[in-house]
């Protein structure tokens, strides 16, 4: 098993088997989708029928009437600080956790209020039979995740302290004003599991996550005979619609840790293809549904995910391949996911149990209780109830050893939700979901733009309360041709960005173009040259110990800058100087590429405002002893402009070479090659003394090739 490298173009035949892997790391779910291209086979001639999922993980148990099978798998993590331990690990703080016990009433009053328009939605209720169209780990990587913690929180009787959950960590990377309240509730987890030396930064979260999802594939994989013999491997990762860069190379870095610790290869996904969370979805929903998506149409993708509802506009460019134009509507979002009607079910069995303390023995709290229904709820009459059905009712809640308090819905052995109850937990996500389409439905009609269909997608995409409202709201709309707007489902909405992104992968022709959005550079020691560099005038230069010139010390040189565009092959050279004393044993020469979100100006130190933001993205170490060693270098006196002039016997090592930057499709590798291009005599030939890689699928525009 290798892994592919190499960025032609997919419709050349290959004469090895490539295997496609799809990454959607969702906010409170995960999933993976694959499709293997035979030997001598175009990638355009596979379908959605040739993409499979990942339907295996450690921990699942269905629920009476769930299928045998899951093809997602919660984002969630268990750090216990004491993994040798045999006793359970004990019970999490999580981020559903109230700080007390019985909330206050104000706390169910909805977000959204309730409108003129929401109550004219009296649509018939549908019937059931309705189609819904490189660094090593230095961390401790938690053993348990997935299914696994949710188990956990099922053990009703564990001890809460000293454990650490830890749910909706995607959101650290969406620094948007609506995710700070989530991200400010993780900081705590994050200091405490920092204190343990669990983790070292929040980005070993990603890793950790990812390395368990990547094991967990390669081994179903391995199980079915997918990557026997000689199969190269090419990893896709899905992102949202106008992700911060910055977050995309952090999630691109821990998919590169994890495919190394997960087995795939020591060249992990140099050659990564990163592609948008709504054009995946898009591809996967006109691959189900061929005759629903046509050129020039106007689609508002809606991503009803666990954490966040993502919507975006786009305008159809070409069907097949599907490609579409630059949002008709910007990306918008409401933080009411799925995972917030877990919350709310929290808080209402906490609010009815608070004053039940005779419950609280053996082992068990309030809070474990709690917990461990809400896990039962979400995998079970969550996914199935329509609460926009009048007749819809939750069964009621089994917890042993409750008394009868009929006030509160407590009977022997069981809790009540009425109706009134049942429609609050669900009210806000529903709403939520709602408006952020209405938004994205008046941008575009105040552009002219005619909204012909809604693809709903997402793992809450699956909940038929969610479905119905939805379709009777897009029912209760005209776009501005007058014509009525259709709501698409994915046959499985949960994995549709996965299943989506393979094929998206199997045609990575005619996208955006290969414009960068990051700069990279190197770091540099340059002579002090203010009359040719501005950067250089306000700069106080030092004299080096070693030649006794003025140079400037830690600049960077940005070879590639954000703005250009690169061809799929693309190489720049520079040349570079160290200088050694004459009594050194080793010439070492290190050398350090650094990137940028930002479009920057060459030889300001790294320490510049200019530089702000800036950072190391990898180095490599060449040995040139063998300058030394073989006489292919001799000792230098000073030269006229050293400070050391007048002592021609101080005398010192300088070594030469060129340092090159190569672009390689998605892939940037950089060397250090001697002699530099200007000092080969007639038939040399460079060789390569280091070599460093970085992937930089994040500096360009989703869907790049």
């Amino acid at each position: 098993m290798t892994t592919e490298l190499d960025p032609s173009d997919d419709n050349t035949p290959r004469d090895y088997d490539r295997l496609i892997i799809a990454v959607d790391f969702g906010t409170t779910f995960a999933s993976v989708a694959y499709a293997k291209v035979n030997k001598g086979m175009r990638g355009s001639q596979l379908g959605l029928e040739d993409v499979q999922c990942i339907n295996r993980y450690a921990g699942y148990r269905p629920p009476l009437g769930a299928p045998p099978l899951r093809e997602d798998v919660p984002t969630e993590l268990w750090y216990d600080p004491n993994p040798e331990s045999r006793s359970p690990p004990p019970l999490a703080a999580t981020q559903m956790e109230v700080n007390d016990e019985r909330p206050v009433d104000n706390r169910w009053k909805s977000l959204y209020p309730d409108s003129d328009e929401e109550s004219g939605l009296e649509v018939e209720q549908e019937t059931s039979d309705q189609d819904d169209n490189e660094e090593a780990f230095e961390t401790s990587r938690p053993r348990c995740w997935g299914f696994g913690v949710q188990n956990h929180l099922k053990k009703i009787d564990i001890p809460k302290d000293n454990a650490r959950r830890i749910t909706r960590f995607k959101l650290l990377l969406d620094e948007s004003e609506a995710t700070k309240e989530v991200r400010d509730g993780l900081v705590p987890t994050l200091k405490a599991l920092q204190r343990r030396k669990l983790i070292q930064k929040e980005e070993d979260l990603f890793a950790h996550y990812l390395t368990h999802l990547l094991e967990n594939t390669r081994n179903q994989l391995q199980k079915i005979g997918e990557l026997d013999g000689n199969v190269h491997v090419e990893f896709v990762l899905c992102v949202p619609a106008k992700w911060p860069t910055k977050g995309c190379r952090v999630l691109q870095a821990a998919m590169r840790i994890a495919a190394k610790e997960a087995g795939f290869g020591n060249d992990g996904v140099c050659n990564l293809f990163m592609v948008s969370e709504p054009e995946s979805a898009a591809a996967c929903v006109l691959a189900e549904n061929r005759d629903e998506i046509y050129f020039g149409e106007v689609i508002v993708i809606l991503d009803a995910g666990g954490g966040t509802i993502d919507a975006v506009t786009y305008e159809i460019t070409n069907e097949e391949p599907l490609r579409m134009h630059a949002e008709i509507a910007q990306p918008d979002s409401e933080l009411q996911g799925g995972s917030y009607i877990n919350q709310r079910f929290a808080m209402l069995l906490t609010e009815k149990l608070g004053d039940e303390q005779y419950l609280v023995k053996n082992g068990k709290t309030i809070k474990s209780i709690v917990e461990a229904q809400t896990m039962v709820f979400e995998n079970g009459e969550k996914r199935t109830i329509d609460t926009v059905d009048k007749h819809a009712s939750l069964e009621p809640i089994y917890i042993d050893d409750v008394k009868e308090n009929s006030q509160k819905g407590l009977y022997t052995n069981r809790v009540a939700v009425s109706q009134d109850e049942l429609n609050m937990i669900f009210c806000d996500s529903l709403r939520g979901a709602k408006e952020v389409l209405k938004r994205q439905l008046q941008t575009a009609e105040s552009k002219g733009k005619a909204v012909n269909k809604v693809i709903l997608t997402g793992g809450f995409g699956h909940s038929p309360a969610l479905r119905h409202y939805l379709r009777n709201f897009v029912r209760s709309k005209k776009n501005v041709d007058g014509r009525e707007i259709v709501l698409l489902t994915p046959n499985s909405p949960s994995t549709a960005v996965a299943r989506g992104a393979v094929l998206r992968a199997l045609k990575k022709n005619d996208g955006p173009s290969r414009i960068t959005q990051c700069s990279y550079g190197f770091l540099r020691t340059e002579p002090y040259e203010p009359h040719f560099y501005e950067a250089h005038k306000r700069t106080k230069p030092r004299i080096d110990p070693v030649d006794g010139e003025r140079y400037v010390h830690g600049t960077i040189d940005w070879l590639i800058k954000a703005g250009d565009e690169l061809p799929p092959r693309h190489r720049v050279p520079i040349t570079v100087k160290h200088t050694f004393n004459l009594a050194r044993k080793h010439l070492i020469c290190k050398e350090v590429l650094w990137v940028s979100d930002q479009k920057l100006e060459s030889h300001y130190r790294h320490s510049h405002p200019n530089n702000r933001g800036a950072e190391r993205a990898g180095h490599i170490v060449a040995d040139m002893t063998f300058l030394k060693d073989r006489g292919l270098i001799q000792p230098e006196a000073p030269s006229h402009y050293s400070t050391f002039r007048l002592n021609p016997q101080r005398r010192h090592w300088v070594v030469n070479f060129e340092l090159v930057m190569i672009v390689d499709g998605r892939n940037l590798r950089y060397e250090a090659r001697w002699p530099p291009t200007e000092d080969l005599e007639f038939g040399e030939e460079q060789t390569v003394h280091a070599v460093g890689q970085e992937c930089i699928a994040a500096a360009f525009q989703p869907g790049t090739a």
